[in-house]
């Protein structure tokens, strides 16, 4: 029977929910961040940064700053620093990888026939929202079902873009397939001198990949951020190259039609840091990260007018090698 539990993550209270096949673990103290994802005998699918310890947010310190310790984080209402499009004068900007990272969240766990859930919900500071999103594993099977909602309980209407966050632990010769998705649009590009910001490019072939599928290199020091739309499968998967373990992320495409994907092979660090190498694969409602640039230039961003809501899905199962 699915389960949970309280436990700790570096000290911090925590989480941990429970199914027969399939274990997650959530701080509520960080921005609900997720810190573990994983099959109860399996690998760990979520990336731990070593130079950087979990601990709880503080307002003055930026994402790169203090939240950048790993695990899955959520984006909203923008990705990367931004002013508030149409917003009246005097409005602050959004932070580096929006507000709820760094927001307190307030959440109850349940069991129930379906599994075991996590609620969780943060409001907004700059702007006015409620956004809640709930954890499910489930009882028999290696799935985590996520849903997720946005209301506007205010006067005016706003802009906004989403993303999941989940920075994933790869090493060279794990594969990632989106088997729909076939272009791309770059964001940034660190040391790769045949392709820069705004190249629109063929998915996985300019980044190497072949047959559809991107195999992260032995060689090189590099990192790229794009987007693309994840076409009608709504399906994105990795490949553990060692046991042949898979993780899939699955979402409806009219609910979540982007994704962004953050590939740095050890091309990419904030100053003082030394480079490391890892995955963000974030399906998205929007892009790119910046929710300016969404509004003006990709007119992609989303708007929540007073008293809307919304709401979409992420399905996330893990698979071993050679099944499903």
């Amino acid at each position: 029977m699915p389960s949970f539990r309280q436990t700790t993550v570096s000290g911090l209270p925590a989480i941990l929910l429970c199914g027969e096949e399939l274990e997650v673990v959530a701080v509520p103290s960080v921005g609900m961040k997720l810190t573990n994802l994983r099959r109860p005998r399996g690998r760990e699918w979520l990336w731990r940064n070593d130079q950087l310890p979990l601990a709880p947010p503080r307002p003055e310190t930026s994402f790169v700053e203090g939240g950048d310790s790993g695990g899955w984080d959520e984006c909203f209402p923008t990705v990367s620093p931004s002013p508030v499009p149409g917003a009246p004068p005097g409005t602050p900007p959004l932070p580096d990888h929006g507000e709820l990272w760094s927001a307190p969240w307030t959440s109850s766990v349940y069991g129930h026939a379906g599994g075991v859930t996590l609620a969780a919900s943060a409001t907004g500071r700059v702007l006015p929202y409620e956004f809640p999103r709930e954890l499910t594993v489930a009882p028999h099977e290696p799935l985590l079902r996520m849903r997720y909602r946005v209301r506007n309980p205010g006067s005016s209407p706003f802009p906004w873009i989403w993303c999941a966050h989940p920075l994933l632990n790869v090493q060279p010769g794990s594969s990632l397939e989106l088997p729909t998705m076939h272009q791309a649009t770059l964001d940034s590009v660190h040391n790769v001198p045949e392709i820069e910001r705004g190249d629109i490019v063929g998915w996985p072939d300019a980044l190497g990949g072949e047959g559809g599928r991107f195999v992260f290199p032995e060689e090189g020091a590099w990192a790229v951020k794009l987007f693309g739309d994840v076409g009608s499968s709504g399906r994105m998967i990795l490949t553990d190259p060692r046991r042949g373990e898979r993780l899939e992320l699955r979402v409806r495409p009219e609910e979540v039609p982007q994704v962004g994907i953050w590939i740095n092979t050890r091309g990419w660090a904030p100053p003082g840091r030394r480079p490391y190498y890892n995955l963000g694969l974030e399906p998205a409602i929007g892009a790119p990260d910046s929710l300016e640039e969404a509004v003006r230039d990709w007119k992609t961003a989303q708007t929540l007018a007073p008293g809307e809501e919304r709401s979409w899905g992420l399905e996330v199962r893990l698979l071993e090698a050679m099944s499903g």
